[in-house]
């Protein structure tokens, strides 16, 4: 027997789940939420589907919208979860400040174009191209 939880998820296509969440929502809050390209440039149902069926924590973010939605959370509530998975997405987390600054330099050093910023997080999608 089940614990008394609902599963949204059971029996709904990633498919659907992006209609209803569009529906709900539109392109541009969901773009908000996961920042993925899919989101915010040219926007598709094809597009959105093909990335995240290949990227397992975009998949997750976009999931957990959903059941957020479903069980009735505000906005703000379903922008903090998002943040929260985000924050615990990171390869590895900075124990100090000198652990971050060390790792913004290390990656500016692989990549010339971006300076060293000390005590900044890492954006994931603010790669050059």
């Amino acid at each position: 027997m089940t614990s008394g939880k609902t599963d949204h998820l059971h029996g709904i296509t990633l498919e659907n789940l992006l209609h209803e969440l569009v529906a709900a929502y539109g392109w541009k809050t969901l773009s908000g939420w996961v920042r993925i390209n899919c989101f915010r440039s040219d926007p598709s149902i094809k597009s959105s589907l093909k990335f995240l069926r290949r990227t397992p924590w975009a998949r997750a973010q976009v999931e957990a919208v959903f059941i957020a939605y479903k069980e009735g959370k505000d906005n703000s509530q379903i922008t903090a979860i998002i943040k929260q998975m985000a924050g615990f997405s990171a390869k590895k987390p900075a124990t100090s400040d000198t652990a971050t600054s060390n790792s913004a330099t290390s990656n500016a050093s692989k990549d010339s174009k971006q300076p060293a910023k000390t005590g900044a997080k890492v954006n994931p999608w603010a790669r050059s191209r």
